[in-house]
């Protein structure tokens, strides 16, 4: 395989992450950063700070760590739309604008909001597009409405269930 192959292959398990579909309301406030606590969280969001060296693991672009221009972390999952269980399988350390295109609901919230505008929301929405097309990726759908708000849902993270009480 060459260098070039092996680089698109790990491009297109990093942009991949972007095919997520929104976290079902069930599960809201139901996350690791929750379960393990602020200290634990901020300590797996430096290390993969680190991990990434100042660049999105998803689009690759140099983030610069100065205000307003950060490395976030976010999870990624599974979804098991039958058993209704939403399963960690890593983290990712990514720009802003990829973690705001993987959460489009509040993105479209904020900006009914007014928090940002018009043009930036679909500078977001045009950057992950264009990113999944180009790989030929398209966002993971819930097989139903009903599906989306089930309120069975559960998170499945280090061997435990957890759902929202």
């Amino acid at each position: 395989m060459s260098e070039r192959q092996t680089n698109k292959k790990l491009a297109i398990d990093m942009v991949t992450v972007l095919t997520q579909p929104p976290v079902p309301p069930a599960l809201h406030y139901v996350n690791p950063r929750t379960i393990m606590g602020e200290f634990e969280w901020n300590k797996l969001k430096k290390q993969y700070r680190l991990l990434a060296d100042h660049h999105c693991m998803i689009c690759q672009r140099y983030v610069s760590h100065t205000a307003g221009d950060w490395l976030e972390l976010h999870e990624q999952y599974e979804y098991d739309f039958v058993n209704l269980i939403q399963t960690l399988t890593g983290y990712v350390s990514i720009c802003h604008e990829c973690h705001m295109y993987i959460h489009t609901g509040f993105l479209g919230l904020q900006l009914q909001q007014g928090t940002i505008s018009l043009e930036k929301y679909q500078q977001v929405i045009a950057k992950g597009d264009a990113l999944l097309q180009e790989f030929g990726l398209q966002k993971i759908m819930y097989p139903s409405e009903a599906g989306f708000y089930d309120p069975k849902w559960k998170l499945s993270f280090d061997g435990k269930l957890y759902q929202s009480h």
